[in-house]
């Protein structure tokens, strides 16, 4: 959780729309017990000992003393306050310090990555923290994110597939009890499930239960499937990646300017210098008016560039809504109906599309938020009014644990799209600025060889497809609280990593 953003932004990253962006994806590291005593860290363990106390009083007294005005001020106190809530909400306040993270090349006095053993979810979590560099040494930067674990544990022994399985199925029954997961989760080994979990509740009004049949909201996990189209019509001859966007939109979409800078494959790989269309315009107009892509002009028509086209990265969901956009153009069929036809359709995906939510669709699951009120009991919010009514090119439709395995399956065995054509949607783009993301796909080199997938969040939405390409395993978490499938996605990373 990035503590300097709105609310729903923080639970949007908290999710973590990319794989590789998670704390300590960032190259060699060194963990020192000894933890040196410098004005950030000591910071660090002050916000540990707040967090172990559990005392908002206290966390709001730190805010307002020891925080720079301008971080401080750059959000509402409530924000800062949901922030240790949500906190509270996945530690249980069992934090303990464990030792001093860090990097090379080194990064200066001023910045603290203190490593944290997470005793709620049985997880390692990093305070990555700055100050400033004269005293009082006032707080500037505070992140509170998943973490690799420690460099100087012993290597853990290399679980088989059925062992993870079980493993994995003890801690998310945990989960489950504590109340700080609700969702499925499916593992696979090579096709096989080793692991189907449903726990929780998918709509709180009715106590209804989770089941593995339940259809979850996939957030930003659309944009594989929009990844996916858009490389078949290159197949066909439809599209080229290289064409300017111009070519298949007119000035009723976006500027002149953009429509020429902009090619197809800076909007698959986010590096078109666009932004979201979950702007003002957005927050203030019915939600009933956004149903179909073209609906969605309004709201990126005065787009400007942040920077010049493929030379840098920036996540957009206003260009991969511009690149379902180009899809419809090339294969002159609307959005949905070509997705049906050629990726869910094709991979037997029976449960996922993109549902109008006014209308009745079986099985779906409701989001919600979990906060602490002032009294400090639990109430939960669902999403009911801040989500889409209809999901697009960028995000927001559903999908189950099961469905998400057959396209998986598919994909892998060239069902959908070439081995040529998987190559390049599972391939970073540094040409273009995009070291860790394909076309539509997040992509990772990690101890277990390739990984691509993609992740979902939204306030009450959490998902993940997380697939091993050389390991073979497949992992998917589905949740309706809050980014709970971030805990899951990560434990199981750690026990597919282990002995690596």
């Amino acid at each position: 959780m990035r503590l300097l953003r709105p609310l729903w932004i923080v639970i949007v990253l908290a999710v973590v729309c990319v794989i590789s962006a998670r704390a300590g994806a960032q190259g060699k590291f060194t963990d020192i017990r000894e933890v040196p005593k410098t004005p950030a860290y000591a910071r660090a363990h002050e916000f540990v000992r707040i967090v172990k106390a559990g005392n908002e009083a206290e966390w709001k007294a730190f805010v307002e003393k020891s925080f720079a005005p301008e971080f401080r001020e750059a959000v509402p106190m409530e924000r800062h306050l949901g922030f240790f809530r949500a906190v509270m909400d996945q530690t249980g306040g069992e934090l303990e310090a464990y030792a001093a993270r860090t990097y090379e090349p080194a990064r200066p006095d001023t910045a603290a990555v203190l490593i944290v053993r997470n005793g709620f979810t049985e997880s390692w979590r990093a305070v990555s923290l700055g100050v400033e560099e004269e005293a009082p040494h006032r707080v500037t930067t505070l992140d509170f994110l998943p973490a690799r674990p420690p460099s100087d544990l012993p290597k853990a022994e290399k679980l088989t597939a059925k062992q993870l399985g079980e493993t994995l199925g003890t801690y998310v029954d945990k989960l489950g009890q504590r109340g700080v997961f609700s969702g499925t989760v499916l593992i696979a080994k090579d096709g096989k499930a080793v692991l189907e979990r449903a726990v929780g509740v998918a709509n709180r009004d009715f106590n209804a239960p989770v089941n593995m049949d339940t259809k979850f909201n996939l957030g930003s996990m659309n944009k594989m499937f929009t990844g996916v189209a858009a490389m078949q019509l290159v197949e066909k001859g439809k599209l080229s990646l290289e064409d300017p966007i111009g070519k298949y939109l007119d000035d009723s979409w976006c500027s002149q300017e953009v429509l020429d800078k902009v090619q197809v494959k800076h909007l698959l790989t986010h590096t078109s210098g666009l932004g979201s269309y979950f702007n003002e315009t957005f927050d203030k107009t019915s939600r009933a008016r956004f149903r179909e892509v073209s609906d969605y002009k309004p709201l990126t028509r005065e787009e400007t560039l942040a920077f010049e086209p493929g030379s840098q990265w920036k996540y957009s969901n206003t260009g991969m809504l511009l690149a379902g956009a180009v899809i419809e153009k090339a294969s002159g069929m609307d959005y949905f109906e070509y997705v049906r036809k050629n990726i869910t359709g094709p991979a037997g995906m029976t449960g996922t599309d993109c549902y109008e939510l006014d209308k009745v669709n079986s099985n779906l699951a409701v989001g919600y938020e979990k906060r602490r009120n002032a009294e400090g009991g639990v109430e939960y919010v669902n999403n009911v009014f801040a989500h889409v009514i209809r999901g697009g090119p960028a995000g927001g439709g559903y999908s189950t644990a099961p469905d998400l395995l057959k396209f998986d399956g598919a994909i892998r065995a060239g069902k959908l799209l070439s081995e040529a054509s998987l190559k390049q949607l599972w391939s970073a783009h540094p040409e273009v600025g995009s070291k860790n993301y394909g076309y539509g796909f997040s992509v990772e080199n990690s101890p277990a060889g390739r990984v691509v997938g993609h992740s979902g969040g939204f306030p009450g939405i959490s998902s993940y497809l997380t697939m091993y390409l050389d390991e073979g395993y497949t992992v998917i978490v589905m949740a309706n609280l809050g980014s709970s499938a971030q805990m899951v996605e990560s434990r199981a990373k750690e026990l597919i990593t282990q002995e690596r």
